[in-house]
């Protein structure tokens, strides 16, 4: 799906006052530190989020930039610190040199995405690195005369904005980590079984016609991990897998794929990536295609043929829960309190109404 690049300084100027504000909204406390690196800072009051675990520098607005810097861990007051990752935006018109900017798609929805240009005054660390690692959503934008590939942070007006934004600032710490270690390779050894942020979404390759769902899928495989954890299984994910359940004897034996919305392209995609990631894994691996509703019935009792489980999941503000997860795992008693308790789905002003597919 195509995006185009918002230009306009007065669309721009809104889109920034609503950007900041629902920031904004989610700050615990402001901290006084001195911003930018030993021997070149100067002081500043960062803004903490405890909920988002980031905290955030906004500038004056002064020039022809709006500057917003991020950076990951609560600091001590008087800390010196360097941002993981600044999102700025031109006050108008088009600057390539500047990462941010607001694209609206051809529904009107406003999307704040980033071009890939990241600092960190380390060699290595740059635009090429962002291309070959950060794992999100990713988009075509008319940018002007030409067509650039950007990264899609999240829709403006999604309840679930400051949590979308979030997510890309961690990933930004994990793809950052990755220069000086003995290898790029993000590729993890059956020792190191983990969760890991910066492997949730799609590769650059990967263009998908309903950004706007997909901007939620980090949050979606975040929260289902958290859920799961809870329960007290060990959940990990890797290069291929959105999520894996690991038995007693380290075996893999449940492999989740998390899908943000039932039309006919995302339930095949899912459906094969499932029967794919269970090749080389024993027969009894239970495989959960994860949706926001159920398909048809047709449909359904296809998927049961092919020992495909359904799980869905509902919104309760900007959390996804998971009514029915303590059917797929009877046996576990801390799932009854882990987060099916409350069935409540709280709709979102930036999404549309999903129909059941009666195809694959």
């Amino acid at each position: 799906m195509f995006l185009k690049i918002i230009t306009d300084e007065d669309t721009v100027q809104r889109c920034r006052k609503q950007f900041a504000r629902r920031l904004r909204s989610c700050v615990s406390e402001k901290i006084p530190v001195k911003l930018g690196h030993i021997g070149a800072s100067n002081a500043s009051k960062i803004l903490w989020s405890e909920r988002l675990g980031i905290w955030m520098s906004f500038g004056d607005g002064k020039g022809r930039r709006f500057a917003h810097a991020f950076g990951t861990g609560k600091p001590l007051p008087g800390d010196v610190l360097s941002a993981t990752c600044e999102i700025n935006f031109p006050a108008g018109g088009i600057d390539r040199r500047i990462g941010g900017a607001f694209a609206r798609d051809r529904k009107g929805q406003i999307y704040v995405v980033h071009r890939g240009k990241i600092g960190g005054g380390r060699r290595g660390i740059g635009k090429s690195l962002f291309d070959a690692h950060y794992r999100g959503v990713w988009a075509l934008m008319e940018d002007g005369e030409m067509e650039t590939v950007v990264a899609v942070i999240g829709v403006l007006k999604s309840m679930r904005f400051p949590r979308q934004l979030a997510h890309f600032i961690h990933k930004i710490e994990q793809v950052k980590s990755l220069v000086g270690t003995s290898s790029l390779q993000t590729v993890l050894s059956f020792a190191e079984i983990s969760f890991r942020e910066e492997l949730t979404g799609a590769r650059p390759c990967d263009f998908y016609r309903d950004m706007a769902n997909l901007c939620d899928q980090s949050i979606v495989i975040r929260d289902l991990f958290q859920t799961l954890k809870s329960g007290g299984f060990r959940v990990a994910n890797d290069a291929f897998r959105d999520l894996f359940v690991i038995d007693d004897q380290g075996r893999i034996a449940t492999v989740f794929h998390i899908k943000t919305d039932i039309l006919p392209a995302s339930l095949h995609d899912g459906v094969t990536q499932l029967l794919l990631q269970s090749l080389n894994l024993p027969r009894r691996t239970r495989l959960i295609l994860v949706i926001p509703a159920l398909p048809a019935a047709d449909l359904l009792a296809r998927l049961e043929k092919r020992h495909i489980e359904t799980l869905t999941y509902a919104w309760h503000g900007e959390k996804a829960c998971f009514p029915d997860l303590a059917d797929i795992f009877p046996e576990t008693p801390l799932l009854m309190n882990a987060d099916s308790s409350d069935k409540r789905s709280t709709p979102d002003p930036s999404r549309k109404d999903q129909r059941p597919s009666d195809s694959s």
